[in-house]
């Protein structure tokens, strides 16, 4: 392999802030910071209630790959439509309507998601809007469930070019995901960050079977036990991972965004 050829392999520094405002949200785009946690960003009572509606939604289901089965979702994430026609128009006739039952679990108080929207809407200098796929609107708000003492993400990434080849990814330069903790377990339930890429030989087992065998990587930079009402904004195309918690369940609610530089908007979707 000749030098040219060689992958690079895109890290981010060990930095993590603690608010969430316009330089640092350009820093994260950027990987001149690894991630941003505000504590106290949402009112745990209201978490705490919405937490309990998650864990008995009558559209609670699971990832389908063999490493995330085990972890709950709320209303279909993209990466389940798997290239597959007829699932991606059942994501995308579901999305607005999920969207609002989402909000209206949380009624009469704003949700943490829609607040991350109108956050970034603010606070980014080209504004942010919610992401169209072939113009049609995505899902965003879902709330990730894990069963106390089993369910696990394994070290992966995420990347929406790995999922779609709509044109309104082009030019996207990183990728973003703020997790909303609406529930955490006293113990475990951590958020491990690697701060790097997978490399091109972890890249291709992370998209057969959605993650790594834990004993094949290095220690995560970062190991973070996140409190309810917390939120963490960091890059999910570098690897990360969530350990399993005891005895109660580990409720969050999720957005990806996109960036494609500082003078074009933000996008988000689920």
């Amino acid at each position: 392999m000749t030098a040219a050829a060689v992958p690079v392999i895109r890290t981010a520094t060990d930095v993590i802030a603690s608010e969430l405002t316009t330089d640092t949200l350009i820093q994260l785009a950027e990987r001149q910071i690894g991630a941003i946690h505000v504590r106290g960003y949402y009112p745990t009572d209201v978490a705490a209630a919405v937490a309990e509606k998650a864990i008995n939604h009558p559209a609670l289901g699971h990832y389908h790959k063999q490493h995330t089965s085990s972890v709950g979702r709320v209303y279909m994430p993209h990466i389940d439509t798997k290239w597959d026609a007829d699932l991606t128009k059942k994501y995308h006739d579901a999305a607005l309507p999920a969207i609002a039952d989402v909000r209206q679990m949380f009624h009469p108080y704003l949700s943490p998601v829609d607040r991350i929207r109108l956050e970034l809407q603010e606070l980014w200098p080209a504004g942010a809007n919610l992401l169209r796929l072939r113009k049609r609107a995505c899902f965003v708000g879902a709330f990730r469930v894990f069963q106390p003492n089993t369910s696990e993400f394994y070290p992966h990434n995420d990347a929406i070019d790995q999922e779609t080849d709509a044109p309104e990814i082009e030019g996207v330069l990183n990728q973003l995901v703020a997790n909303i903790y609406l529930q955490v377990p006293e113990q475990g339930g951590n958020l491990q960050l690697w701060l790097r890429e997978p490399t091109p030989d972890e890249t291709e087992i992370i998209l057969d079977v959605e993650g790594l065998d834990p004993k094949t990587v290095e220690p995560p930079v970062h190991e973070i036990h996140p409190a309810a009402g917390d939120l963490i904004i960091f890059s999910p195309r570098m690897l990360h991972a969530v350990t399993p918690g005891q005895g109660e369940h580990r409720v969050g609610a999720a957005a990806f965004i996109a960036s494609k530089g500082r003078d074009e908007p933000l996008v988000y979707w689920s």
